[in-house]
């Protein structure tokens, strides 16, 4: 029975390390997000990143095929954070699932918006609008969760059939102005004041029972 324990918990470490071309694709993630930090794509180069990331040209070529693939993966990379954080907006009780939300939407506006800038600017030409979307309507899918969630506490009225509809109109709201605010110098207070804009305009439009 020892014996079985021990090949399991082997097994598990086993399984739990990373590979070394795990660790290089998330260098050259790593390498490109810091190098958007202070220079445009069109600045960006596979050289570059591959050089940032201590490793060759031909072996950055083994995990991505160009340059526009680096981004989108670090692009998506980011994106991720903000899923886990509207996953977990289902277990607020002190407030509403929607705010969670949209807190979550501003905090990693904060931390990466030197990323979802680059998602932004990028959507309009093909080889990237249609990640940046995907990306989106999966974090509207996330929302339509938080509000279902506070429909199920009594906390919402209106036609539940136009949810989706409204939740998509805000978010791509919340996208413009979260850009349009942390591309520029500015206050905590301005963010304060955007994170509290979008509440409410999240909260009336969706048709939350007196949350403000």
């Amino acid at each position: 029975m020892n014996s079985q324990s021990d090949e399991a918990r082997s097994a598990g470490r086993r399984r739990a390390k990373v590979s070394k071309g795990d660790l290089r694709e998330q260098a050259l993630l790593d390498a490109a997000e810091e190098m958007l930090r202070r220079s445009s794509v069109a600045g960006l180069t596979m050289e570059a990143v591959a050089k940032q990331a201590g490793i060759t040209r031909s072996a950055a070529y083994f995990y991505f095929a160009s340059k526009e693939e680096v981004v989108c993966a670090v692009i998506e990379r980011a994106t991720r954070h903000i899923y886990t954080g509207l996953e977990a907006s289902g277990d607020a009780v002190d407030t509403t699932s929607l705010k969670r939300a949209v807190d979550v939407q501003v905090d990693n506006w904060r931390r990466h918006g030197h990323i979802f800038r680059v998602g932004v600017e990028l959507s309009v030409r093909a080889e990237y609008r249609q990640v940046w979307v995907s990306l989106m309507e999966h974090g509207i899918d996330l929302a339509c969760r938080a509000v279902a969630h506070d429909r199920a506490r009594g906390l919402v009225g209106g036609d539940p059939a136009q949810d989706r509809a409204r939740l998509e109109a805000l978010a791509w709201m919340g996208e413009r102005t979260c850009y349009l605010l942390f591309t520029r110098d500015h206050t905590e207070a301005e963010e304060e004041e955007l994170r509290d804009t979008l509440t409410t305009f999240a909260h009336r439009g969706l048709g939350y029972r007196a949350t403000d």
